[in-house]
């Protein structure tokens, strides 16, 4: 039997769609702010793919990292998705710090295997792949997260 998510996230993230395939709406997360002994230049880079089918569990992912972060305001965000997403995004996040990246699904067609299961075959399962290709030359380190990743 799966745990129960605390109240809060609960709430947060169990807010209805308006129709079959819209985008859910979440609420505004609030302002994550730094602890007195965090300092300006030591940024951290976390990327993670976004697409629709897995939004709830990417933005759960993301309050999870910013509610156990010890410097909030240092975490830049790095999302491999599809433009669409941006508005979700900055409207749950605003005083997130992100950049969102297109992955071009054509870098692995052809490349997939027909023999894997169904969840395996969307394009942007890949695309971490492409990592370096896709951040900008400034990254120099960044972290990979899944979208089904909760900090405790």
């Amino acid at each position: 039997m799966p745990l129960p998510l605390p109240l809060s996230l609960l709430s947060f993230l169990l807010l209805g769609l308006a129709g079959a395939g819209e985008l859910p709406a979440f609420r505004e997360a609030p302002a994550f702010r730094n602890g007195e002994e965090c300092t300006p230049e030591s940024t951290i880079h976390i990327a993670m793919t976004l697409d629709s089918t897995y939004l709830r569990g990417s933005i759960a992912a993301v309050f999870s990292v910013l509610r156990h972060s010890t410097c909030p305001e240092n975490i830049a965000f790095h999302f491999l998705t599809h433009r669409d997403l941006r508005r979700t995004i900055t409207s749950t996040f605003p005083s997130l710090s992100i950049s969102l990246h297109h992955f071009d699904p054509s870098l692995v067609r052809g490349k997939i295997s027909t023999s894997i299961r169904r969840a395996l075959d969307q394009p942007l399962n890949y695309a971490r792949i492409y990592l370096a290709d896709l951040l900008p030359p400034s990254v120099h380190r960044v972290i990979y997260l899944d979208s089904d990743l909760i900090l405790v």
